[in-house]
């Protein structure tokens, strides 16, 4: 490897050596070839992209689908002293043109944009002007049908590929089956590209698929020993906060996350810094943030899909010691699963009726094509028209499929606002704290955090958002954004049947691919097989042995009598023995400890003298 790019691996990544197929990846760029790197989670996927784009000269354009991902990458980045920018979320025509420009003359190594910007015709025609040196596109499996997060804007990369021609492309993912890559390429269009595939065997993680009638005890006993950093999946808001608030009553110390959970970043760093070692959580939770040493990950819940699955207990023993991967599971979780499913499918019927209330909200006239963005709140939107929320999100993700819009999110509702009057103290209790806490308000817009003001001040949201109102038509107050949420970017013009025709005909498409991911998570639940066999097997690579020490491994006859046998050698010397001492002592699951034990207790050589502590009889 070039010794100066080694030196600017220990610059700022401040390690000396790589990664398994990091300096394959670094290499194929260095030799200009495009290149296909799939990599497990916590391999170190964005190295492989921002080495070699640190040393080449020129622009490293990045395509990542998140902004949350885009932001922790462009944090890490300028924080390793390496300059860095996104251009993502709501946008004018001027802010964009100044944020290229900023880009272009501002000594920028690094721009991360969504695939939906980078189709803009205006982003397309500057990079065309830049001297770029990769485009490397990020969570490349969104480009396939047959993963588990299409994405159809990444169909439409191929035309950022040919605007940038010359430039190596290298497509990167953490979860993609053999078909999953051969799409990605032929997608791309990739040029005889260099694939480095790692294996997807996580060998320190042990895997635990668990039948349990009463999952709330079998979570607390997979979270053991206490305070062991953890992360428990959950399928609602409601069951991260109901589940924390029972695991912390039976003596573990646990927070909630969910997209709807106040003082996100508070959770975070109390999680990361272990003050709270348990997160219970959505799958809102987990990308981007890297723990090295979580030891534990228990899915209360069905995955949608083994992509996700595998994604998610990728966040446990990246430190490389042993970590526990469990997956608890009911009989009624098949249905529960498909239910789930089925209900983020809208029908025609909700899709015509929600496109049509959006057309009125914002005023858009037949063959009409909004050049603006459209900022709105969500759930007031639906108040408005009787809509349920959460049918409504997935209908602007069914909407975002068809590319009719782009449906941005913030990560807190926006209001702005500019006290036009001058006011006197007294007036009321909004106006009072404004004056109080918000400086300038009196001479330009500012931005307000109505979430926040209404905690501080005890004053609802909806009595602040009424007053508001009151306040503009009194002409006290100029609003330019209402604790908006989401903004709208539409890329068709109003043809109401005509433009949503396309996405009608894809529903069925679309129920069957969830239905195709769905039966795999539930074939590897019901399967008696090494559980390790079976991960690998789906993602195309071949394990000859079973592993020995995943649930259906050690939960096989042979080997609970030898574990039974192992415990009453033990038991010989020990006057008791703790469930703890047990797994410490062979290196044995929590789930193939019991098994053994209860192999012992059903045969009347030992019993339980106290919870978790066990004796000869």
């Amino acid at each position: 490897m070039n010794p100066e790019v080694q030196q600017l691996l220990l610059q700022h990544w401040k390690v000396k050596t790589f990664r398994p197929g990091q300096k394959e990846a670094v290499a194929a760029v260095l030799d200009k070839r495009d290149a296909l790197v799939v990599l497990p989670t916590g391999g170190g996927k964005s190295l492989c992209y921002q080495l070699p784009g640190l040393y080449l000269p020129g622009l490293c354009v990045v395509i990542s689908p998140l902004i949350a991902l885009m932001n922790d990458q462009v944090t890490a980045l300028k924080n390793k002293g390496i300059r860095a920018m996104h251009i993502a979320g709501p946008m004018s025509e001027n802010e964009l043109i100044t944020a290229l420009d900023n880009c272009r003359f501002g000594g920028f190594d690094f721009l991360y944009l969504s695939p939906e910007r980078a189709q803009h015709p205006l982003v397309l025609e500057r990079l065309a002007e830049m001297k770029l040196s990769l485009l490397a596109i990020d969570e490349a499996h969104c480009i396939s049908e047959w993963g588990h997060d299409f994405r159809p804007a990444y169909r439409e990369l191929v035309k950022l590929k040919d605007t940038v021609d010359q430039v190596p492309v290298m497509a990167t993912t953490a979860t993609a089956t053999t078909q999953v890559q051969d799409d990605i390429c032929t997608n791309l269009d990739l040029q005889n590209p260099r694939r480095i595939v790692g294996s997807f065997d996580r060998s320190n993680i042990r895997f635990n698929v668990l039948f349990e009638t009463n999952k709330l005890e079998a979570i607390a006993d997979a979270l053991c020993p206490i305070n062991t950093p953890a992360i428990v999946y959950v399928a609602t808001r409601k069951n991260a906060e109901s589940l924390s608030h029972h695991l912390n009553k039976m003596g573990h110390k646990t927070a909630y996350f969910h997209g709807g959970a106040a003082d996100k970043e508070k959770r975070i760093k109390q999680w990361m810094q272990e003050k709270i070692p348990v997160m219970v959580a959505t799958t809102a939770f987990g990308m981007g943030i890297d723990k090295d040493n979580v030891g534990r990950v228990i899915h209360a819940s069905l995955p949608y899909s083994i992509e996700q699955y595998y994604q998610e207990i990728g966040r446990c023993g990246r430190d490389g010691n042993t970590a526990e991967a469990t997956l608890l599971v009911e009989q009624a979780d098949s249905k529960k699963l498909y239910d789930r499913l089925i209900s983020t499918i809208p029908t025609e019927e909700v899709i015509k009726k929600t496109y049509k209330h959006l057309c009125h909200y914002f005023d858009i006239a037949y063959g009409e094509r909004p050049n603006q963005l459209k900022e709105f709140n969500l759930n007031l939107f639906c108040v408005q028209y009787g809509l349920i929320p959460k049918t409504t999100h997935h209908v602007l993700e069914i909407l975002e499929r068809g590319q009719v819009l782009t449906n941005t999110q913030y990560k807190k509702p926006k209001t702005k606002v500019y006290f036009a009057k001058q006011q006197k103290q007294g007036t009321n209790p909004l106006s009072d704290y404004l004056l109080r806490h918000v400086g300038g308000i009196t001479a330009r817009f500012q931005y307000i955090d109505l979430d926040d003001i209404a905690r501080r001040s005890s004053i609802s949201i909806k009595e602040c958002l009424k007053e508001l109102k009151v306040m503009e038509k009194n002409g006290m107050v100029e609003i330019e954004q209402l604790h908006v949420d989401n903004a709208i970017e539409f890329h068709l013009p109003r043809e109401d049947q005509r433009t949503l025709l396309p996405i009608i005909r894809q529903l069925a498409q679309v129920a069957d691919e969830k239905k195709r991911l769905a039966a795999a998570v539930w074939a590897y639940c019901q399967s008696k097989s090494c559980l390790r066999k079976q991960l690998l097997s789906y993602f195309g690579e071949q394990s000859v042995k079973n592993c020995g020490n995943c649930s259906r491994c050690v939960n096989s006859e042979e080997n609970r009598v030898e574990l039974s046998s192992h415990i009453m050698e033990l038991l010989s010397s020990e006057e008791t023995l703790s469930l703890d001492q047990i797994k410490e002592t062979f290196s044995c699951s929590n789930a193939a400890a019991i098994e053994a034990l209860d192999l012992l207790i059903q045969e009347e050589i030992i019993e339980q003298v106290s919870r978790n502590i066990f004796t000869r009889k």
